[in-house]
């Protein structure tokens, strides 16, 4: 059996930052959790938020409201394997 799943993956340099952000969309009800931030997006601070890709436009509004500065991936898991895309906000690409 292979473990398909598809997800947002919001990371930044600053562990700090990865923190508070989950509390805020929390606060926002979007359902997220801290995660090791996966070598294959960056090696920042070693934590990123990761969310179900339905609350990518909520979490987009709120990014976009508050100037954050991050990345944003979109990861596809099949079995062992990941796909990474990196996505842009606002139309212009996030800070890598």
């Amino acid at each position: 059996m292979r473990l398909q799943e598809r997800f947002i993956v919001i990371s930044t340099d600053s562990t700090h930052f990865v923190i508070n952000l989950e509390k805020i969309l929390l606060d926002k009800n979007i359902k997220c959790r801290v995660i090791p931030l996966p070598v294959e997006i960056s090696a920042n601070c070693g934590l990123a938020v990761k969310l179900d890709e339905n609350d990518l436009e909520e979490a987009k509004k709120i990014i976009l409201e508050n100037n954050f500065l991050v990345n944003v991936a979109l990861v596809e898991k099949n079995g062992l394997k990941k796909n990474i895309q990196k996505l842009e906000i606002g139309g212009k690409k996030v800070v890598e």
